[in-house]
């Protein structure tokens, strides 16, 4: 809207735009980090905060005190340009809540991006002033640079669509997919005066992943494959086709990273983030032959079953992987049918002695409450989980239908879904039924089959036992003393968990706060 737009457009010629980016409901948002440091290499004054944090199945909404506190920040600041980062869809109610206050309080232009804008765009234009679709760090530099130099050329910035007027929409082309990632700021995780993090009825500054034992990190950007239910397929697809997808950085550039985060922050661990870890071999051999050189700490990586083989995963093992995170989503069938994964079971129990026999700690990830699940895939994908070797962690995550992703089409076409169940606006289904949890209102034969599969996991519960309970009509279709039964062994193994990792110095208080309701998380 001009009213907005045009006082932007005057003090940013005087001054240099004053950005904020807003992380929604996330401390460990990537993006945000990024988009701060190139900004920043840059000459910009930008503020970076985190609005709240991820606590699994008890998201709560933007109370009245943490509005205020977001515009104290905004005006400590003076900040003339506001941008939310939307990770998911279902944060885009409350991403219009934080932008009607900005609007009402403050009168400042609102940007939104990340993966909900990139999606839907038309539908984001219609609350945001602007909407930057797809890649971020180069279109909102090339924007913040046109504010400054006061140029004409402002409204033709790549990737981001204008509202000037409730009718008069600019709605600016993609930029090419950014090929040699090396070529990017790393992240900044510095404890700074321009941070903050909103919390409760207060906020701190200062990163809030700081000091966290973990350091999180992601050498690649997109994914070789197309699962249905992920947003790279659409992205792939329908908002980049023909480009290459898939993109990685150096290892030597990833060192880098490493070393200069070690510089100011004692982090015990790495985890690469990275929709899939890279094994082409040149570029493996590389990492593996300089990581424990340089670097020498343990690490974990997310993998697909499909590139898991015996010479990669001890490469791997020699270069310090201790975890892997790998999908195994669902049974044979319904993986292929419902996912476009295509996994036999076997493999995946092959793949499950292959991370025993090489002392690497797996932690399957699994899909529940889908529409086409059987009572044979349900008894199936069980049957697969008891065959694997302790130990293991198992992560169940109830499905999450992102709007415009090849599942959403899929479902809507057979008639298995309506609108309603699409992420976005009206459906926040995720906010208190992301991870599986069993007091959740679902058909009492999946709450059965989901109590004994998260049993599984844990070593101290025989499984000759929860074989013979599988076979229980009456619990079936009374589960009550099996869900008594699943979350004692839950608050058993986290106990556990907590203890080991208390001894060895990596519980914080981000992780004490996102574990405080521990009958809401049953995956582990």
């Amino acid at each position: 809207m001009q009213h907005r737009l045009e006082p932007l457009l005057r003090s940013a010629r005087l001054d240099g735009p004053r950005v904020g980016i807003i992380s929604t409901w996330d401390v460990e948002n990537n993006a945000v980090r990024i988009l701060s440091a190139t900004l920043r290499h840059a000459g910009h004054h930008v503020a970076e905060i985190y609005f709240k944090d991820w606590i699994s199945n008890s998201l709560d909404p933007a109370s009245e005190e943490q509005l205020q506190n977001l515009m104290r920040i905004i005006r400590r600041e003076e900040l003339n340009l506001v941008c939310i980062s939307i990770r998911a869809s279902a944060y885009a109610e409350q991403a219009k809540i934080l932008t009607e206050r900005i609007h009402e309080e403050l009168g400042l232009p609102v940007l939104w991006g990340g993966m909900h804008p990139t999606l839907m765009p038309e539908e984001c234009i219609g609350y945001a002033d602007m909407v930057l679709k797809g890649e971020g760090e180069l279109a909102l530099l090339e924007l913040c640079n046109h504010l400054r130099d006061g140029s004409d050329e402002v409204w033709g910035s790549g990737n981001v669509w204008f509202r000037r007027k409730k009718e008069d929409v600019v709605r600016n082309g993609l930029r090419p997919l950014v090929q040699n990632l090396d070529d990017l700021q790393f992240r900044d995780y510095t404890t700074h005066a321009h941070k903050y993090f909103i919390y409760g009825s207060t906020y701190t500054s200062g990163d809030p992943m700081h000091g966290d034992p973990v350091y999180q990190m992601m050498g690649s950007r997109g994914c070789i494959y197309k699962c249905s239910y992920c947003y790279n397929s659409t992205y792939k697809k329908d908002v980049y086709p023909g480009q290459k997808w898939f993109r990685v950085r150096s290892p030597a550039s990833m060192v880098e990273e490493i070393r200069a985060a070690r510089q100011h922050w004692d982090f015990k661990r790495i985890r690469f983030d990275d929709e899939v870890f890279n094994f082409q071999g040149g570029w493996l051999k590389d990492f593996c032959e300089r990581f424990p050189r340089d670097v020498g700490l343990p690490f974990e990586v997310f993998i697909e079953p499909k590139l898991v083989n015996e010479e990669r995963m001890t490469m791997l093992r020699d270069a310090g992987l201790s975890a892997v995170y790998m999908g195994v989503q669902s049974s044979e069938r319904v993986t292929g049918h419902l996912y476009d994964r295509r996994v036999k079971n076997q493999t995946v129990a092959d793949i499950a002695e292959l991370y025993h026999r090489l002392g690497i700690k797996p932690h399957f990830q699994l899909i529940f409450d889908d529409p086409v699940s059987t009572e044979e895939d349900k008894r199936k994908l069980f049957e697969m989980i008891s065959s694997f070797p302790h130990p293991y962690d198992l992560y169940l995550f109830s499905m999450t239908v992102f709007p415009g992703s090849e599942l959403n089409k899929k479902l809507l076409a057979n008639g298995l879904i309506s609108q309603y169940d699409i992420d976005g606006f009206e459906n926040t289904r995720v906010f208190y039924q992301h991870r599986v949890n069993l007091s959740y209102p679902r058909p009492v034969e999946d709450t059965f089959w989901i109590a004994l599969t998260q049993m599984l996991s844990k070593p101290f519960v025989p499984r000759s036992m929860l074989k013979v309970l599988s076979k229980s009509e009456t619990l079936k279709k009374h589960p009550w003393p099996l869900i008594q039964m699943a979350n004692a062994t839950n608050f058993v193994k986290m106990g556990t968990t907590c203890a080991k990792m208390i001894g060895d110095g990596e519980m914080t208080s981000t992780l004490l706060r996102r574990w405080a309701s521990m009958d809401r998380i049953i995956t582990i």
